[in-house]
This record gives C-alpha cells, structure tokens and sequence, in this order.
C-alpha cells in the first residue's frame, strides 16, 4: 500500500497516537477523512483503510510523502494548529515549512502558527522542538515587514476564525480575555525577575497554549491581540533565559506579528528590542543593531516615556557593542532623558518596572564596553542604590558588570572586584538563568588571569553555577 511503512518511530507513534486521542477522532474516521481530503485537494482515490492508520499509532510511517502532508493536514485541522510531517518524523513533499520562522497573511494564521509553536515547546520532552538552531538573518523579513506597515491589521469585528463545532482545538467556550492575560504575565514577569525563567517557563508555556487555542475560536480583537504579544514575547524571552534560542527567535517572530494585527507599535518596538537583544547575546553585532534601530523608528515620537527609555537603552548597548562611542554617547543621553519624563502610570504595564537603577546600569555597562572603566563604576555603585531588591536578575548581572570594570582597569582593582564578583554569587545562588550563566563564565575568564588565592577560591566557588540551564 502506498503508506505502508519500513520503520518504528517512538516519537512518531507517540506524538501521532496522541494528537489522534486529543481530537477524539478514531482510526476509521481518520482514514476517511483522509480519503475525502485527497480526493478534493489532489484528485486521488487513495483507499487508505483503518489499518493503515493503526500501523502509524504503533509508530510506522507512510512511504509516500504525499500521505503524509495529507494526514498531517487533516490533523492540523482537527486539533486546530499547525502540524507538518516533520513533528512526526515523516518525510513530507519538498522542504519543510518552518512555520515559526514566517510572518502570516492573517490574524487567524498568526494564532495558528503561534499555537503550534506552543504545542511544540509543551512537547519537548519527547524530542527538541526545533532541528534547526538560531538563524540572525531569519528576523530581517519580519522587521522589515514591521516597518513597511505591510503586516494586515485587524479590522472590527472581523472573526479570527471560524469556530467549527466539535472539532478539538476550537474553544466552545468564552473568549480569553486580555486583562487576563496582561495580568498573569505581570505576576510571572515579577517570578522571573526573582528566580530566573527556569523555574516558570513551562507553566508559562502551559498558559500560552491553552490562551492561544481559546482565542482561535473567538472574533479576532485588537486588545486580546496586543495581550497575546506581550505574552508570545515573554515566552520568547524565556525560551532565550533557558538556553532555547531558537524556540525563544520563533516566539518573537509570531509576538511581532500580533502586535502589528493589534496596530501596537510600542509593544512592536518592545518585541523588535529584544530580537536585538538575542542577536546580541548570540555573537551577531551588527544584527543587533539594525533591530534597535528598528524599534526605535517603529515605536515612534509617540512612545511613552518609559517605552522610549527602554528602546533607547538597547540601542545604546547595540551602539556600544560595535564601538560607536559618539552614537552610544548620543543614545544614553537620549535614554536618560526620557526616563526623566515619565510619569508613574504612564504607558503600557509591561514597561513599569524601567526606573532610574536600570538608567544607571544601562549607562555603567556601555562605559566599560566602551573602555572607560572609571565612569562605569561610578554608575553602577549608583545603580545598587537606585534598583529595586526584587529585580535580583539585573542587580547580579550590574554586580558582575562592575567586577569587570574593577579589573578593566589600568592597574586592576582585584579587591573591590572580588567584593562585586561574590556579591553576583550570592545574587545567583537562587536563580536560573542562562543570560546570568553566561556572564558569570565572563567573570570567570577575566579571574582566570588573576592567580591569586582570593580570585581562584571564587572560581571553585563559582563553578557549579556556570552551566546554563535548560528547561
């Protein structure tokens, strides 16, 4: 038969004979589903019988490529996000569509998209969600995209899809709402800031599913929307914290495409922000700052303080990676401006928690990547002043700023960097952070020059905390 198969597949059979239970739809009914499908879309008498779909529960694969985009099709279809061959370790019709990595034609393929990018990440116990890794040119076409106002925005009262009664992955219940959502990234975004993402990603994954599909099945709207963005973008930033950049790049992707459905151009700006932030920590300068640059022009003169503050702040850091110090110079200024205009309630939520401690240490790390170690310690011991004690993350991440500047100096300071280096230790003993991780193995090779008996106790103290976590 054309899909027979030649061998067992555990994910396959265990994703496939899972997603089958989930839609609630038995093999026979499968089997002429697909019959129906093939006969419609690619004028075939298929005659697949029952067995054959018993034989892919048990883990064998069809044979000919074409089956298999038609049962992947007709899955999608019933739980209601995408799902291509490849999730089953079936060999489909050409190459692989990478969903995530696309900006969709519609609202309705957006959330279709995202949901399955969720799906995936909730999955990813059975196998990596993504066999490809990071790819920095991947964001051009979305930014650009974002700046051409080219991404369709949603109309009133234009239904994001059609609810199709018994079908699994259509809500038939009430539309999620998107203070709802707004509220319980605020209490997570708060978790993370304490703990690190590791500790919360996969019950913020759980959520952005379950909000996701709930959406599907509702009319598409503009607030609901720019909510889910700020969600996809959280959960992107998590996905980066926990050592999934590529997973954490296709979140940002699809978060962008619902802030630009929504017409938010600041929270586009806030998702276009942080793509620079990834590209950054992933080697790519030059990426980084053309997607800083993006978010500032795409937020607008009309952002709000604060939301200008934090555009302006990676922008600087973007220009001080690359060693522009006139730009950077001109950046900061910038940054510290607007954060002089803001006004308590001012502006979306989800940039409150920007203060003067995070002007500071803003300011401190471009100085010493600038080579002007002085200047960055002067505002980073300002910055252990003026940061919030909740906001452990970026007090660690300012603490092993300032040991470096100690040591960036011309006659190294190894006292007060050893003080600032254990003050990040003890600062990191509770979190779970990649981005930390990854600026503690910094600090580490910097110490590494120095064989003194202080500095090599701290690398043996440090050294349990320097792998990334994955979670």
């Amino acid at each position: 038969m054309l899909s027979s198969a030649q061998t067992e597949e555990p994910f396959g059979s265990t994703l496939f004979a899972r997603l089958l239970t989930e839609a609630g739809i038995s093999d026979t009914r499968f089997a002429r589903q697909i019959n129906l499908r093939a006969r419609h879309q690619r004028r075939v008498e298929l005659g697949l019988a029952r067995s054959t779909v018993g034989h892919w529960r048990r883990g064998m694969r069809p044979r000919d490529p074409m089956v298999a985009e038609l049962a992947a099709a007709e899955i999608s279809a019933a739980v209601g996000y995408s799902v291509t061959p490849a999730d089953f370790g079936w060999r489909g019709e050409g190459t692989t569509h990478d969903l995530g990595l696309v900006v969709a034609d519609s609202p309705a393929q957006t959330l279709s998209s995202l949901t399955g990018v969720a799906a995936r990440d909730l999955r990813r116990g059975d196998s990596s969600p993504y066999g490809t890794g990071f790819v920095a040119s991947a964001f051009a076409e979305p930014a650009l995209a974002s700046l051409a106002g080219i991404i369709p925005r949603i109309e009133a009262a234009a239904p994001s899809v059609q609810p199709r009664p018994g079908r699994a992955g259509y809500s038939s219940g009430p539309v999620t709402s998107a203070a709802v959502v707004r509220d319980v990234v605020a209490s997570f975004r708060k978790l993370d800031a304490r703990f690190g993402g590791g500790e919360i990603r996969s019950q913020v994954v759980a959520f952005a599913h379950e909000r996701l599909r709930a959406a599907a099945g509702g009319p598409a709207n503009a607030e609901l929307f720019s909510a889910l963005g700020e969600l996809a973008q959280f959960s992107g930033w998590l996905a980066q914290e926990c050592g999934h950049p590529a997973l954490g790049q296709r979140y940002y992707i699809q978060a962008l495409s619902l802030a630009e459905h929504a017409g938010d151009a600041m929270m586009a700006g806030r998702v276009l922000s942080t793509m620079s932030d990834q590209a950054a920590l992933l080697g790519h300068r030059r990426q980084s700052l053309a997607l800083a640059s993006a978010a500032l022009d795409r937020a607008g003169r009309a952002a709000a303080p604060l939301v200008a503050a934090m555009l302006h702040d990676k922008h600087a850091w973007a220009l001080a990676r690359v060693g522009d110090e006139a730009g950077c110079t001109e950046a900061l200024f910038a940054m510290e401006q607007a954060a002089s205009r803001a006004v308590p309630g001012d502006g979306p939520a989800w940039a409150g928690h920007y203060n003067a401690g995070d002007v500071a240490e803003c300011q401190g790390r471009c100085f010493r990547l600038l080579g002007r170690p002085l200047q960055a310690e002067q505002r980073l011991v300002e910055g252990r002043t003026l940061q919030k004690a909740s906001r452990v993350r970026t007090r660690c991440y300012a603490e092993a700023d300032l040991a470096l500047s100690y040591l960036q100096r011309q006659a190294p300071d190894l006292e007060g960097a050893l003080e600032a280096a254990n003050a990040a230790v003890g600062l990191a003993s509770g979190l779970s952070s990649t981005r930390i991780a990854g600026k503690l193995r910094e600090l580490d090779q910097a110490f590494a020059g120095h064989r003194t008996i202080a500095a090599q106790r701290w690398r043996r103290t440090t050294a349990p905390l320097l792998s990334s976590p994955r979670k």
